[in-house]
């Protein structure tokens, strides 16, 4: 009985390398001499690029072929050939007879099946190729572009929340080996819980993606499917808009005209003042936008205004017996863009009561985060554990972040009257 370690072969398939054989531990089997001799021939032949050669010596060997080992070792370089030719009919040839074979382990089996469904599915042969997915998950695969593939099938049959499952798998291999989860795999998985009208996940899933992938795509595409779970609720959604602009995610002039229709419709004209002026700044806006100029008209002494009269406001709201007048003040300071300001009334106000101690919560977690606390922003934003907990752990995954700390807002030039 000869000991031999199993070969190693990378198949590459679409443009796409995969593991096709992989054993890492040792294999007994019997080689018999002529195939010994035949198959190392055809490896040299391989390394040297000479397929026909290589293929001639193992059609060499299978006429020698007495044993299971014989044929183990002569299907597993024929794969390999056939890989590197890119000849899917000798893939598959290679790939069924070494699924016949008794030596193959069951997580050698699970790979040659994957790789088996994908030149099913680019043949457009669905049903083969779903087939092939669920057996390599019967034999045990860890590998999480199964789930993935087959999460794909199983959506576009219709089961969403059978295609849910699936990826959500791979989402558990790909943390328990401590590796981040590709931006494109939550893509999927946000869009399968779109088909099931499954709304906790499609936030849940965003949040990840913010959270691991936080590109200003990202945050934008994840901020408007949030924007949509809170529809009927305009305070969360005015501050899904403060953190589109605090991500860097206004990427357009619709999105600056939005963010300062909603500032319009909240009476808050400093915050208009601040995102028409940030969107001119940058091209986004026309000057001459007859829309915009009558949202901005009068912002500058509103602004103004606001801001003389908030010291005395603020003062006023410390020594007031409920948080409401707090709340009001520091409601006006964030619409200023003075997140340090804010935070102190925002906690007054929730020290106080008589205010939405929630909404009170995440708007001090949001001054927090926008002044560079980002400890005590994820400490005020953990307690928000009612409707707007999403928004909230939005905010947390932005307060994460690194760059999550800009300073005080830069005063906009007055303009609007």
């Amino acid at each position: 009985m000869k000991r031999l370690l199993a070969l190693a072969v990378a198949g590459m398939i679409a443009g796409g390398v995969a593991p096709v054989l992989a054993q890492t531990t040792a294999l007994d089997y019997d080689l018999t001499r002529d195939v010994r001799q035949a198959s190392e021939q055809a490896q040299v032949a391989i390394a040297q690029g000479n397929f026909p050669a290589a293929s001639g010596f193992l059609a060499q060997a299978s006429g020698a072929a007495r044993t299971d080992g014989d044929r183990y070792v002569i299907a597993t370089l024929q794969l390999d050939v056939a890989n590197r030719t890119f000849n899917t009919a000798a893939q598959v040839a290679a790939i069924n007879a070494l699924l016949s074979n008794p030596l193959l382990s069951a997580e050698q089996s699970a790979e040659l099946y994957y790789h088996r469904a994908r030149i099913s599915y680019h043949a457009q042969n669905v049903e083969a190729a779903r087939a092939d997915l669920q057996a390599a998950i019967d034999r045990g695969t860890v590998n999480p572009r199964v789930f993935v593939a087959l999460a794909s099938l199983t959506d576009e049959r219709g089961d969403h929340a059978g295609a849910i499952a699936l990826v959500e798998r791979a989402f558990a291999i790909h943390r328990t080996a401590g590796m981040t989860i590709p931006a494109e795999w939550y893509r999927r998985a946000i869009h399968f819980a779109q088909e099931a009208n499954d709304t906790a996940r499609v936030v849940a899933f965003g949040q990840s993606l913010v959270a691991e992938h936080p590109t200003q795509r990202n945050w934008r595409d994840v901020i408007v499917q949030h924007r949509a779970a809170y529809s009927a609720d305009p305070e969360a959604a005015l501050d899904l808009w403060r953190l589109q602009d605090a991500a860097g995610a206004l990427t357009g002039e619709f999105d600056y005209r939005d963010y300062a229709q909603v500032a319009h419709g909240r009476e808050l004209p400093a915050e208009i003042e601040r995102i028409v002026q940030a969107g001119r700044a940058i091209s986004m806006l026309d000057g001459g936008n007859a829309e915009i100029a009558t949202l901005d008209r009068g912002t500058t002494r509103a602004a103004q205004s606001l801001r003389s009269a908030l010291p005395g406001r603020a003062e006023s709201a410390m020594s007031a017996a409920t948080g409401e007048a707090a709340m009001a003040a520091a409601d006006g300071y964030m619409s200023l863009g003075e997140y340090a300001a804010a935070a102190p009334l925002y906690r007054a106000a929730l020290e106080k009561g008589g205010v939405d101690a929630e909404l009170a919560a995440l708007r001090l977690g949001i001054a927090l985060a926008r002044s560079g606390d980002r400890a005590g922003a994820s400490a005020a934003l953990d307690q928000v554990t009612g409707a707007r907990a999403a928004v909230a752990r939005l905010w947390r995954a932005y307060a994460s972040l690194p760059q999550a700390a800009p300073p005080t807002a830069t005063p906009a030039v007055p303009t609007g009257g």
